[in-house]
């Protein structure tokens, strides 16, 4: 795994988006681009951006399997925000994997702008205050939230994945309006997804 020290340095006096972080990768050294990389640059903010990272996928793209291929650091994610972590550990199977440079770049053009708009949807607010509580909490629904896209359920990954993003522009920003959608999102993703199951359930049992 190839670190840029320059982005390493930087990041250490200040707390990084994922949108200058990517900036600051895609124009760096070295021929690719790993996921440990991502984490190491964002430090003590990289629990927020990663799991809009990794939920994204899930909103904007059906492409079968990749809820178990995104599901599963989520809930490595959740399970760590729960433990009560200050900073991201990933397994080395996860931190290594990685991509050559110019399809980096090529994820950076067309992810970017989406990346910089959901960033400028957050800001310090009404939050409640016990800090390492509310993480938490976010921890525990991100977790359901994350066990729920593993549920082989065509085109029914969107509502949790857009719960997860509620809840990480929250955790980014200590915003409390989006920590409140965060929490009304997953309550409905769990009732949506009993819903399709229950439904499907209902008709097979008909059939049968």
């Amino acid at each position: 795994m190839t670190l840029d020290r320059s982005l390493g340095a930087a990041s250490a006096a200040t707390p990084r988006r994922l949108s200058g972080v990517l900036r600051d990768l895609e124009s760096g050294l070295g021929p690719r681009i790993a996921l440990g990389d991502l984490v190491s640059g964002l430090r003590d903010r990289s629990f927020a951006p990663l799991m809009v990272l990794f939920a994204v996928p899930n909103v904007f793209l059906y492409i079968p399997g990749s809820s178990v291929i995104t599901g599963l650091p989520l809930m490595i994610l959740a399970l760590q925000l729960v433990a009560g972590r200050s900073s991201v550990w990933l397994p080395r199977a996860l931190s290594d994997r990685s991509v050559d440079r110019a399809s980096f770049a090529r994820i950076v053009h067309y992810s970017l702008p989406w990346v910089e708009r959901i960033e400028r949807l957050a800001r310090p607010r009404l939050w409640p205050g016990a800090t390492a509580s509310v993480d938490r909490l976010i921890g525990v629904a991100c977790l359901v939230m994350a066990l729920l896209l593993f549920l082989p359920i065509p085109f029914a990954n969107g509502v949790p994945a857009l719960a997860i993003i509620a809840l990480g522009l929250a955790l980014s920003e200590r915003d409390g309006v989006w920590l409140i959608l965060g929490c009304l999102g997953s309550v409905f993703a769990v009732v949506f997804v009993a819903a399709i199951i229950g439904g499907g359930a209902f008709a097979v049992a008909r059939i049968f």
